[in-house]
């Protein structure tokens, strides 16, 4: 990455600096191009020559060497994310040092700022605030607009951006950008924020836009980092994107020719990032590899790491061990408030996937909660496109939750124009309007007409419909019959939901239970391994026992029962087999069970579900359903 080596100053040449100013001066300029070891080493330098001089060397008016040395080191630590030393070094500077030495004064504000900010509390995130916006004041008084600039970005990211409000981050990070020169070093640092950003709101074109200038300067100087940086953030974009390889090939090549940076806290930021993004996309085996690596630098108990295994766990992996693990994060420490409505998601997801209810008011809240930081439906679909789809249908049920309406509009959005009715023919069937309103039908024909034409996709001819309704009257009769249907049903609904073109009925462009299953079992088979397993579980999300109830005897109806069930099945068994493999022993049970009940003479199943509950210690369960042909119930 880049054409320049980003190696360290040779030790020679910083010791003969004797220069203070000089000092600093390299030292500031080592801050945006995050050439750490080369800053550290120019501070100890500075460190040495204070301490080693006495007097030590003068300073002109408005100037104090052991200050401003102090003040970069509080920076440092906020950096660093050590955030007490950051406060304590700061706070000296602030008490200590004379009015005059505005330079200190401003540093030590932008540490403390930083350093309150990272606290992640709402006290502390107002405080960092109030001091970022008071060090980018303070930076503009002095003149210097690289400075003043990065007071504005540190405000978008560690106040806003961090703390769930993406909108409002993108906005300062658009500001910082307009008071950064074209050729600060600073600028490709914050391009790759704002990109991220962008990024975050699902606007990936505009990400590719910020990326492309910063990958433009920092090539340039020679950023490592940077470039490194751009790599990274263009992974995220392409997992947004649902390019599992080209993700996999960026994460790689980032890692490849990390600097120095791989080795602080980014590093690890990294690896759990690059962790999620691969199980996201169904590269679990990639996915648990850089996990066991951020593992072996940080621990368990790092923040990072527990949260990328815990998301990892809710998608793919035991869904009780998730639910405890998204819990922790919850109940501890966590400074990450952007992803709130993700864990949420994910929350509902691995409930699903346990059998449990709840799952749709979870999804439902997740929504609102995307909505709510500023982020948008946009966010969602950005970093969890499939899980917020699965769950869709059943945060819509979710009524009357405001996440329930986001929900529908999902469902409604079909990328050309959107539908105008949602149809659920499982379970009691339902047809709701864009509002949510629900539509009564009429019983008998109208009421069942409805519901033929909503499993079509295309439509039916009006031969067919008169075929199925009357097969033996006379067609001028049968014509006449079905016209006295449709006035029955446009004086109950309006002449809006079922649509007469010449000879051809079809329903309003609606979206309808039963179709989206089928074609949701339909894409399991063009995937394999964890994707096939999740859009399995998209599909089951989908299936509500009994399928058109109210027309158990309806030819029409007999085709598509029959294709729901076989494919109702095909996934309950691919599930099981799945959580079989992975020994998630209570997920598989909860599967053969449901799929037992569905497929009663079954001999197989029973024995596979005892399995599982000698393997959980519920022996005598065990021995009662290996001898059952039909699975009991509350085992």
């Amino acid at each position: 990455m880049g054409s320049v080596p980003d190696e360290l100053i040779p030790l020679e040449e910083i010791v003969a600096i004797t220069d203070p100013a000089s000092l600093l001066e390299l030292a500031w300029s080592h801050e945006p191009t995050l050439r750490l070891r080369d800053r550290h080493a120019v501070l100890d330098r500075l460190q040495q020559l204070l301490d080693a001089t006495d007097p030590p060397p003068p300073a002109p008016p408005g100037r104090d060497w052991h200050q401003e040395l102090l003040a970069e080191r509080a920076i440092d630590a906020a950096a660093d994310v050590r955030l007490a030393e950051a406060l304590e070094l700061a706070e000296r500077v602030l008490s200590e040092a004379d009015p005059a030495c505005r330079i200190a004064i401003a540093r030590a504000t932008l540490a403390q700022a930083r350093a309150w900010a990272w606290e992640g509390t709402e006290e502390t995130r107002r405080r960092g605030d109030e001091a970022l916006a008071h060090a980018a004041e303070l930076f503009r008084q002095l003149g210097h607009s690289d400075w003043h600039g990065f007071a504005v970005f540190w405000r978008g990211y560690s106040v806003y951006f961090e703390a769930g409000y993406i909108r409002r981050g993108a906005e300062l990070e658009r500001e910082a950008l307009e008071i950064l020169a074209p050729d600060s070093p600073r600028r490709a640092t914050v391009l790759n924020f704002y990109a991220d950003a962008l990024v975050e709101l699902g606007e990936l074109d505009q990400a590719e836009v910020a990326l492309a200038e910063a990958e433009e300067l920092a090539n340039r100087d020679g950023n490592h980092f940077q470039v490194g940086y751009v790599l990274w953030t263009r992974a995220r974009i392409t997992a947004a994107r649902g390019d599992a390889y080209a993700t996999e090939r960026l994460l790689r090549e980032v890692e490849r020719d990390a600097g120095d940076w791989f080795s602080t806290h980014i590093g690890i930021a990294f690896l759990t990032d690059a962790a999620v993004l691969l199980n996201t996309l169904g590269l679990d085996a990639q996915a648990d590899s850089y996990l066991d690596k951020a593992l072996a630098r940080a621990g368990d108990a790092e923040e990072a790491v527990r949260q990328a295994r815990a998301m990892m766990l809710a998608r793919s992996g035991d869904p009780a061990h998730a639910l405890e693990a998204l819990q922790a994060l919850v109940r501890g420490d966590w400074l990450d408030k952007r992803l709130v409505w993700r864990h949420t998601l994910l929350s509902a997801w691995a409930t699903f996937r346990a059998g449990r209810g709840g799952a749709g008011e979870l999804a439902a809240r997740a929504l609102e909660q995307a909505v709510q930081r500023g982020g948008g439906i946009g966010t969602a679909l950005a970093h969890e496109r499939e899980l917020t789809l699965a769950l869709a249908p059943l945060g819509e049920l979710a009524q009357p939750a405001p996440g329930a309406r986001l929900a529908r509009d999902l469902l409604l959005d079909d990328g050309n124009g959107g539908r105008r009715f949602v149809v659920r023919l499982f379970g009691t069937p339902t047809i709701k309007d864009a509002d949510g309103h629900q539509i009564e039908l009429p019983t008998g024909m109208p009421g069942e007409l409805v519901r033929m034409l909503a499993v079509e996709p295309n439509g039916l001819p009006t031969d067919m419909v008169l075929e199925a309704f009357f097969p033996d009257a006379p067609l001028d009769s049968a014509r006449q019959r079905l016209r006295q249907v449709l006035t029955r049903l446009r004086a109950a609904v309006g002449d809006e939901l079922v649509i007469r073109a010449g000879e051809h009925l079809r329903l309003a462009p609606a979206w309808v239970d039963v179709r989206e299953f089928l074609a949701a079992a339909d894409r399991v088979r063009a995937a394999s391994g964890p994707r096939a397993v999740q859009r399995a579980y998209a599909a089951l999300a989908l299936w509500q026992d009994p399928l058109l109830p109210s027309d158990p005897y309806a030819g029409w109806a007999q085709e598509i029962r029959a294709q729901a069930e076989y494919r109702h099945l095909a996934m309950l068994d691919l599930v099981a087999a799945d959580a079989i493999r992975r020994r998630s022993h209570q997920e598989a049970l909860t599967a053969l069970e449901a799929a037992m009940r569905a497929d009663p003479e079954d001999t197989v199943r029973p024995v596979r579900a005892a399995e599982q509950l000698r393997e959980l210690d519920r022996e005598s369960a065990a021995d009662f359903v290996a001898s059952q042909r039909v699975p009991p119930t509350n085992v």
